[in-house]
């Protein structure tokens, strides 16, 4: 079995979504100035708690959705390069500044494979076969 390696593409995520919880904070911070200016309290403890929520929503969000994303970028690609069923192992906590091959397995022509995936620099990723 001869290995493979290719230069996929993975696109990164866009922080886009995260506007809203940011309209929300601002708001909020504006909701509570008012408040504390014009001696409403109702008003300021809102913005108090729209604060919260509105930070609590932007941590979850930027957790949740950034993960969601380089799954389904790292899925595509893998689908475009021939491969079905992939599976990853590994973290992809930065390590000295660069992000560490990540292991994975998959399908290709019906027989399962794997390799490691590893950065190249921006969106550029190699996806290499290690035989058996």
């Amino acid at each position: 079995m001869q290995a493979v390696t290719i230069v996929v593409t993975i696109e990164p995520w866009n922080p886009w979504p995260l506007v809203f919880p940011a309209i929300v904070v601002v708001a909020s911070v504006m909701a509570s100035v008012v408040g504390t200016r014009y001696g409403s309290r109702p008003v300021r403890e809102a913005g108090y708690a729209g604060f919260v929520v509105g930070a609590l929503a932007a941590v979850w969000m930027g957790w949740s959705l950034s993960g969601l994303w380089d799954s389904s970028a790292r899925e595509a690609a893998f689908a475009s390069a021939g491969y079905e069923s992939p599976t990853f192992s590994g973290s992809t906590d930065v390590i000295g500044g660069d992000l560490p091959p990540l292991a994975w397995q998959a399908i290709r022509d019906g027989e399962r494979v794997h390799g490691v995936l590893r950065p190249l620099g921006g969106d550029r990723w190699e996806l290499a076969e290690i035989g058996e």
